[in-house]
């Protein structure tokens, strides 16, 4: 496939990552970032190994609470509690998906909503469903940095978010609604393939590995492939067979070096916002 035609998260990533480190250059005291990983899951603790790695590149603090698969869940929630009464602490995240024996909805609700940096809370869930957000979530905000990065103007144009949970539409249709028509999908509406076969931006998440072909895409399209699979080999490989749809497609983005770096550099440019929010 054409260089040219790859949109590099990792390379894009290192552009926002150098603005927070001139952000930090100028702030007094510098942000805190909490996470809470529950279990023994590899994916989970790997990305968390990510964020930590990420923090200290900048040299922003960075704390860890470690909670084992037997857990009890009042126990996590008063760890919350403590990290939303810290002054020193500007972010929180759970490290999600968590095990199946715990209430994901429940823990997400403990964190205070101005520090979470996910923005999973109901109450930031709320505001991004009526446009009211004032910082978007680090993953849809990568997706919609790297689409800029493009250079293609997203003016009367198609777009396709396919999904596995329509929740995670809402910043995109917030972002490029107004001059777009954006539909949200998952596999379960019917004509889904409809809306693939005719998006101008195709963005996918359904966690299906090689599920996109060159096929079900419109020529010329743009792709931001959100999918993490992994292969029986031990391959890390995305939702789109990215080598049947080369020819195809005018912009697309890796996996891996593609959303994963840019979810982790926008976490750092909320963590900075939200310091200097609270510092105001």
């Amino acid at each position: 496939m054409s260089k040219d035609k790859i949109i590099n998260g990792k390379y894009l990533s290192q552009t926002f990552t150098q603005k927070v480190k001139e952000n930090l250059r100028e702030m007094d005291q510098k942000p805190s970032l909490a996470i809470v990983l529950l279990g023994d899951d590899p994916s989970s603790h790997l990305y968390v190994k990510l964020k930590d790695r990420a923090c200290d590149d900048c040299d922003i603090d960075f704390h860890k609470y470690l909670f084992e698969d037997n857990s009890n869940t009042n126990d996590v929630i008063a760890t919350i509690d403590f990290l939303n009464k810290d002054p020193e602490v500007d972010g929180i995240l759970v490290q999600l998906p968590l095990p199946e024996q715990y209430d994901t909805d429940k823990i997400i609700s403990a964190i205070d909503y101005r520090k979470d940096i996910d923005g999973f809370h109901p109450t930031n869930r709320e505001k991004m469903t009526k446009c009211e957000y004032t910082m978007l979530p680090p993953l849809p905000a990568g997706i919609i940095e790297m689409v800029k990065a493009t250079d293609e103007e997203i003016k009367n144009k198609r777009v396709t978010i396919l999904c596995n949970h329509k929740i995670f539409g809402d910043p995109f249709k917030c972002e490029w609604g107004k001059d777009n028509d954006v539909q949200v999908v998952t596999t379960e509406d019917e004509g889904w393939k409809t809306f693939v076969a005719a998006a101008d931006v195709l963005v996918v998440s359904v966690g299906l590995p090689f599920f996109i072909t060159k096929d079900m895409i419109k020529e010329d399209c743009i792709i931001i492939d959100v999918g993490i699979n992994k292969l029986d080999d031990g391959e890390v490989v995305g939702d789109v067979n990215i080598a049947d749809v080369a020819k195809k497609v005018k912009f697309i983005s890796p996996v891996p070096g593609g959303v994963g770096p840019m979810t982790i550099a926008m976490l750092l440019t909320n963590l900075v916002k939200l310091k200097q929010t609270k510092s105001s």
